[in-house]
């Protein structure tokens, strides 16, 4: 009941979409956010969220896309060229949200060679 609830209370975007621009998405926020909470409510579990988007993240980390639409969108022609200059960060970005781990462990050669203990993770990766 509480989730139909709230769907119903869903309404249209009052703020309407120039037409020479895509909708404002911040995918990569809402996803790091999503984790965070995650992390803080249910720390070292396993968990799962699930995305519902109408299209490519626009704005923000994680940005796949410009929001001009002069900008044509990329296609595999210029990700294997590396020619869109979006993909790459964004990569980085969604990998460092897939394995929070990652954003623990030093890369710094002249620490010892002794394995630290894994830290938590941390609360926001898009710092």
């Amino acid at each position: 009941f509480v989730v139909e609830s709230i769907l119903d209370d869903i309404r249209k975007d009052p703020w309407p979409v120039p037409s020479d621009k895509r909708p404002a998405r911040a995918t990569g926020c809402a996803l790091s956010v999503a984790t965070s909470l995650l992390h803080l409510a249910i720390p070292r579990r396993g968990a799962r969220i699930m995305l519902f988007t109408s299209g490519p993240c626009t704005s923000g980390p994680g940005a796949v896309v410009s929001r001009l639409k002069e900008e044509d969108m990329r296609s595999h022609a210029d990700l294997a060229k590396k020619a869109e200059p979006l993909h790459q960060p964004a990569c980085e970005f969604y990998e460092k949200l897939a394995n929070p781990a990652s954003l623990s462990q030093g890369t710094d050669k002249n620490k010892s060679k002794k394995k630290a203990p894994p830290a938590p993770p941390m609360a926001a990766y898009h710092a």
